[in-house]
C-alpha cells in the first residue's frame, strides 16, 4: 500500500513539474525571443548591465539548454513512473515497445540531422542575436537560407516530427497522462513556431523563406499531373492562391465580421468607464486648483502693473543650427526647442518695486491645471530673478544657488493701467482671470521696469525629454504672474551632437560617422559635461562705475538698478578631454549615474545601468573607454533597426 501511494505522489509531482517546464519553455522563452526579435531585449539588458552581445547569446544558450534538458528529463520521469503493463499480452507489449522505440529513434535522427545543418548558432536561435559574422563568434560567414539536409524535404522538422520521441514514450508506458503531455508539448511547439520563429524568419530573410516544403511541392505536382489540370495554382514562393469568393464560401468573411463586431462591442462597453475615470480625475484637479486660487496670498492685491511682468526664453542651439541650415527642423519650430542638458537663458521684465523673492520655475505643460497658481513642486528646477542681500544670505554658496541679474532699467508705457484686485472677492466662480477687472487710467502711464536674465543649467534643468513651460511666481509664493510659451526639451541626432552641444567651438571632429570611436568619444564628452555641469552663483563686489552687465557663453554677471548687489553665475564643465575619467572628483553618486545613463540612452540609443557606470568610474574608466563600449553596443543593436533585412 505504501509503495503504491508513494508512486502515485511521485507521478503527480512529476506531471506538475513537466507541465511547468513545458509552459515555461513555450511562454517565457517564447516571449523573450519575441522581444529579442522586435527590440533586442536580451542584448539591451546585458549591455545595460555592462555586458555585450556575445555574453547575451552565451547566457541565452545556457538558459535554453537548461530548460530543454529539464523538459525532456521531467517528461522521461513521468513516463518511467507511469510505466505499467499488468496482464497485457506479450504481442501487444512487443508491438507497442517496437513502435515506441522506432519513434524515439526517428526523433533522435531528425534532431541530429537538424543540428548538422544548423550548428550551435542556428540550434540556439542565433539569428535572433546577430545578423552578420562580426557580431558573434559562432555566426556563419553569410546569412542566407540553404535548404539542405533534412530541410530539403521539410521546412520545419521540429514542428512536424520534432516530438516523435514523446509519443513513443506514451506508447511504451501505455499511459494517457504521458500522451496528454506529449500533445501539450506538440501544441507548445506549434505556438512557438507560429508566433515566434516564423515571424522572425520572415522579418530577416524575407523572400528567401519558401512557403511549401519539398514534400508538399512534390505532392502538389503529382496531383496536378495525375488530374490533368492545375488543382493547385502556385503563386509566389509556391503559395496556393485562394480567391476572395472561395474565402467567402468558406466563411472567412463572416467570422472576421463577427470578430470585429465583438471588439467594437467590448470597446464601446469600456469607453464610458474610461471617460468617467478621466472626468473624475479632471474634476478633482480643477477643484484643487480653484480652491488654491481662492486662497491666493494677500500680496497679490498690492501688485501694480501686472501686465509689466514678462518672461521669454532665448533661442537655443537647435534654433542656431536651423538658422544656419544645418538642422533637421525649420527655424520657426526650433525656436522653442532645446537639447537635453543645454543651458537655457531667459529674459525677464518686472516693475522696479517687484519682490526680490520672485522666482521662475519649469514644469511639464500638463502638470498644472490652473494658469493663476502652481499646484506642483518644481523639483529643484527654479531660479530667483533678482535676489537681494537678505535672500542671498539665506543660501549656501556653491551649486544649487540659481540667481538671475538685472541688465538694465527702462521706462515702459502701461497702456492697460493698474489692476484692481479689490474686486477679486466679488467673483462668483472662485477664480480670477488676469486682466479681468482693471481700473483704466485716462492716459497711458509710464512705468519704470527692470529687465534682466536668469540662467537655467545643470541641476536646475528638467533632465527628461518632454514639453515644458516656465512660470514666474510672486514673492516666494506659487501665485503665477507670468508664463512662457511651451517649449520642448529633446535630443539631436548622433551625427549632430558635437555641433549642437559643443557650439561649434568644441574640440574634436564636428562631422564624422556616428559609429566612429573618435567622433563618438567627443560627442560623449559633451554629453557628460552637460550632465555633470556645475552652476555657481554668488554675490560679488563691483565698483559703481562697472558696466551693468557682463554676459558670455558660460558667465553671466549683472548689478541691480541701485548698484548695490552684483551676482555672478558661472557654468563649469568638469571634463576637458576624452582621456579624463568620466566622473566628478573620481566618483559618481547614484543621481549622477542615473542622469548620465538617461542622457546616453536618449542621445546614443544605448542604455547602461547606474551601478555599471558607478563601477566603471570607480575603476578609472575614461570617456574614450565608455565610447568604445557604446560603439560595440550600437553595432550589436543596429543590426535589427530595420523591419526587413534581406529581400533577395
Amino acid at each position: 500500500m505504501w509503495a503504491t501511494g508513494n508512486k502515485r505522489f511521485v507521478l503527480i509531482y512529476s506531471i506538475i513539474q513537466c507541465i511547468c517546464w513545458i509552459v515555461f519553455r513555450t511562454l517565457v522563452l517564447g516571449f523573450l525571443l519575441r522581444k529579442q526579435s522586435s527590440s533586442q531585449l536580451i542584448t539591451r539588458w546585458f549591455i545595460k548591465h555592462g555586458g555585450n552581445g556575445e555574453e547575451a547569446f552565451s547566457s541565452w544558450r545556457a538558459v535554453y539548454n537548461t530548460v530543454t534538458i529539464m523538459t525532456y528529463g521531467s517528461f522521461g520521469l513521468v513516463a518511467a513512473t507511469a510505466y505499467h503493463w499488468g496482464d497485457a499480452l506479450v504481442s501487444n507489449l512487443v508491438l507497442f515497445h517496437t513502435l515506441g522505440l522506432l519513434l524515439i529513434a526517428f526523433h533522435v535522427w531528425s534532431s541530429r540531422s537538424v543540428y548538422e545543418v544548423l550548428g550551435d548558432f542556428g540550434w540556439f536561435y542565433g539569428d535572433f542575436f546577430a545578423r552578420d559574422s562580426s557580431m558573434l563568434s559562432l555566426a556563419p560567414s553569410d546569412f542566407k537560407l540553404y535548404y539542405t539536409g533534412i530541410y530539403r524535404y521539410l521546412n520545419d522538422p521540429e514542428k512536424v516530427i520534432g516530438q516523435a520521441a514523446f509519443y513513443g514514450l506514451a506508447l511504451i508506458s501505455r499511459s494517457w497522462a504521458v500522451f496528454a503531455l506529449a500533445l501539450l508539448l506538440q501544441i507548445g511547439s506549434f505556438l512557438f513556431n507560429t508566433y515566434v520563429e516564423t515571424p522572425h524568419m520572415q522579418k530577416i530573410y524575407g523572400a528567401q523563406v519558401r512557403r511549401d516544403s519539398g514534400i508538399v511541392r512534390t505532392v502538389k505536382n503529382a496531383v496536378n499531373k495525375g488530374v490533368g489540370q492545375p488543382v493547385f495554382v502556385n503563386g509566389q514562393n509556391g503559395a496556393v492562391k485562394v480567391s476572395a469568393e472561395d474565402c467567402q464560401l468558406l466563411g472567412h468573411h463572416s467570422r472576421n465580421s463577427e470578430s470585429l463586431s465583438m471588439v467594437d462591442l467590448l470597446t464601446s462597453t469600456t469607453r464610458p468607464v474610461k471617460d468617467m475615470f478621466l472626468e473624475t480625475k479632471g474634476l478633482l484637479s480643477t477643484t484643487t486648483a480653484r480652491l488654491a486660487e481662492i486662497t491666493l496670498p494677500s500680496e497679490l492685491s498690492k501688485i501694480d502693473h501686472l501686465n509689466m511682468y514678462d518672461i521669454k526664453p532665448h533661442p537655443g542651439a537647435a534654433w542656431k543650427m536651423a538658422s544656419s541650415g544645418k538642422g533637421s527642423v525649420s527655424s520657426k519650430t526650433a525656436k522653442n526647442m532645446y537639447y537635453l542638458g543645454e543651458s537655457i537663458r531667459v529674459s525677464w521684465q518686472a516693475p522696479v518695486n517687484h519682490s526680490r523673492r520672485d522666482w521662475i520655475g519649469i514644469y511639464p505643460v500638463t502638470a498644472n491645471f490652473s494658469n493663476q497658481i502652481t499646484t506642483v513642486g518644481s523639483k529643484g528646477c527654479y531660479v530667483y530673478t533678482h535676489p537681494d542681500d537678505n535672500l542671498l544670505a539665506e543660501m549656501v554658496v556653491g551649486d544649487s544657488i540659481f540667481a538671475g541679474f538685472v541688465k538694465s532699467a527702462a521706462n515702459v508705457k502701461d497702456a492697460a493701467g493698474s489692476v484692481d484686485y479689490a474686486s477679486m472677492n466679488g467673483l462668483t466662480n472662485g477664480s480670477f482671470a488676469r486682466g479681468g477687472s482693471r481700473k483704466r487710467n485716462s492716459a497711458s502711464a509710464s512705468v519704470r521696469v527692470l529687465q534682466g536674465e536668469v540662467l537655467f543649467s545643470s541641476s536646475a534643468l528638467p533632465f527628461k525629454v518632454g514639453t515644458y513651460e516656465m512660470r514666474l511666481h510672486h514673492g516666494g509664493t506659487h501665485a503665477v504672474i507670468a508664463q512662457s510659451k511651451p517649449f520642448e526639451i529633446t535630443v539631436c541626432e548622433t551625427k549632430d551632437i558635437v555641433r549642437a552641444l559643443g557650439q561649434q567651438s568644441a574640440p574634436g571632429p564636428v562631422q564624422a560617422s556616428p559609429d566612429d570611436v573618435e567622433y563618438l568619444s567627443h560627442a560623449l564628452l559633451h554629453i557628460i559635461n552637460k550632465t555633470f555641469a556645475v552652476t555657481d552663483s554668488h554675490a560679488v563686489s563691483l565698483p559703481r562705475e562697472s558696466p551693468a552687465s557682463i554676459a558670455t557663453s558660460n558667465v553671466h554677471m549683472g548689478i541691480d538698478d541701485a548698484g548695490d548687489v552684483a551676482v555672478q553665475t558661472e557654468v563649469v564643465e568638469p571634463l576637458e578631454s576624452v582621456s579624463d575619467v568620466f566622473s566628478v572628483d573620481g566618483a559618481l553618486d547614484e543621481k549622477q549615474a542615473r542622469r548620465l545613463g538617461y542622457a546616453i540612452k536618449e542621445y546614443l540609443g544605448v542604455e547602461f545601468a547606474s551601478d555599471v557606470l558607478i563601477h566603471a568610474a570607480k575603476h578609472g574608466a575614461t570617456v574614450l573607454d565608455v565610447a568604445k563600449r557604446v560603439v560595440e553596443a550600437r553595432k550589436a543593436l543596429s543590426a535589427y533597426s530595420s523591419a526587413t533585412f534581406l529581400t533577395k
